[in-house]
């Protein structure tokens, strides 16, 4: 009884989705690629027009040669990317499956001779499973569940390409930013370093005021380098996307990291994510695999194999020939299918789980982005519309304070190396709003990335300010 229920729910949950899913009984490979691309289109706004690879290439040098957009980025991702082929590929097993399935299995000739002291025996049959006729249907609505959840796959793979690059071009245009802006600091404080050698060498500061110029210098210095090295990766990481051999590091982007847009609304994220999600899609159509599996486990349990045909044999002493139909068929005495049956329901059990965990999964995951989303974008607008314009006052303050002759240089020159590390931690806290919101777009558009579900590290606090130090 606990059985049928549970597979009676595990049917439940198809209602919603296998009217549904895209029907996949007829057409090609080709036709399935184009479904998906029109999905991913309507998901991401990417076009993927699969090319020939004389095209491609072409292509590619075309987009390659311009400052990249996010749009060409994403194209030649779509083009140029192995794995998008691969990702296709899975359509062509699929949809082959899906051919074998509607396949009736081929005719057994079979044939012997035995040799009498009269003369040789022969003996020849010609036999058909019958049974697989019945079971061909069943077979085959198993195999369009399948290539419904390849689909599935396939675009949801498509997705998390098109928002991969989408992050990756926001990590480097970030890192760009902040290696500038850190060159900036870098300025500032070789400057005041500068300054107090030659004050040294006059006499006018001790050995320690020095070493402290030297060692905010050097720490300048390798933050710098650290900058550098974050651009080369955040680059190559750009350049494995794009489907690139060579070297990124040439490549120019297209503008700088912009201002967010208008927030998404994040109150309807988990209804949004749940309604869109290609996971949940890709497991409901596993499912209704696997209950149509059940089924065909139960019947083919009682009926294991029927085949029929027709039978010559001639006689060794006249040398007559005789015809007659032949019938073969196992009977299931000792194997009734049960292991079968018990193996398929619980494969369907396990499908049930599986997609009730996801639920979870995505439901949380919509609530977790859309909150850091929100939370990332408010430190944003509070650094650019609160705390940076304070920096700028407080260097003001301090200039016209030196123009006073009331404090020293060296005050000034603190002042606008706190300046330059206020703007370096807005432009990591913008890169980092941006991702986020990505992230939240991706799970919109039906991917569930798990690896942005992992918090990311809030950027480095900017400096406070010292009081001068006077002359």
């Amino acid at each position: 009884m606990l059985r049928r229920v549970t597979i009676g729910a595990c049917a439940g949950v198809l209602i919603s989705t296998v009217g549904g899913c895209r029907s996949a009984s007829d057409g090609s490979p080709a036709g399935e690629m184009s479904r998906v691309a029109s999905d991913l289109a309507e998901r991401t706004g990417a076009i993927a027009s699969p090319l020939g690879d004389a095209q491609v290439a072409a292509a590619c040098a075309d987009l390659l040669s311009k400052p990249l957009s996010e749009a060409s980025a994403v194209k030649v991702a779509l083009l140029q990317n192995a794995s998008v082929r691969e990702s296709y590929e899975r359509l062509g097993i699929a949809r082959a499956d899906l051919l074998q399935a509607g396949l009736i299995a081929n005719p057994v000739f079979s044939a012997d001779t035995k040799s009498f002291s009269h003369g040789p025996e022969i003996e020849f049959g010609l036999a058909q499973s019958f049974v697989e006729l019945f079971f061909r249907p069943l077979r085959r609505r198993i195999a369009e569940h399948e290539l419904c959840a390849a689909q599935a796959l396939v675009t949801r793979e498509l997705v998390h390409l098109v928002y991969e690059v989408r992050r990756a071009l926001v990590a480097v245009r970030g890192a760009d930013e902040v290696t500038r802006l850190r060159g900036e600091a870098l300025a500032a404080v070789t400057a005041a370093r500068d300054l107090m050698g030659k004050l040294h060498v006059a006499g006018n500061v001790r050995d320690s005021d020095l070493s402290v110029e030297e060692v905010g210098a050097a720490r300048a210095l390798m933050d710098v380098d650290a900058s550098r090295i974050a651009v080369r990766d955040t680059r190559e990481s750009l350049g494995v996307l794009l489907g690139l051999r060579s070297s990124a590091a040439a490549l120019t982007l297209e503008g700088k990291l912009p201002a967010l847009p208008s927030p998404t609304d994040e109150a309807s994220a988990e209804v949004r994510a749940l309604a869109a999600s290609l996971d949940l899609l890709e497991a409901k159509a596993r499912i209704a695999a696997a209950l149509e599996s059940a089924g065909l486990a139960r019947r083919t349990g009682f009926l294991p194999s029927l085949d029929l045909g027709v039978v010559g044999k001639r006689e060794s002493s006249d040398g007559a020939w005789g015809f007659g139909p032949a019938i073969s068929t196992a009977i299931p005495v000792f194997d009734q299918g049960q292991a079968k049956v018990l193996a398929a329901n619980a494969l369907a059990r396990q499908r049930c789980a599986i997609h009730a965990h996801l639920t979870v999964e995505v439901a949380s995951a919509a609530r977790r982005v859309a909150d850091r989303a929100k939370a990332m974008r408010a430190r944003e607008v509070y650094l650019r519309e609160i705390y940076l314009p304070l920096r700028v006052r407080y260097v003001n303050d301090t200039v016209q304070t030196f123009n006073a002759m009331q404090i020293g240089a060296f005050d000034v020159l603190d002042a606008k190396e706190g300046e330059a590390d206020a703007r370096r931690e807005h432009a990591e806290t913008l890169t980092a709003a941006w991702l986020a919101r990505l992230d939240l777009a991706e799970l919109l558009a039906g991917s569930l990335d798990r690896e942005a579900l992992e918090a990311p590290s809030l950027p480095e606090n900017a400096e406070k300010p010292t009081p001068p130090k006077g002359h």
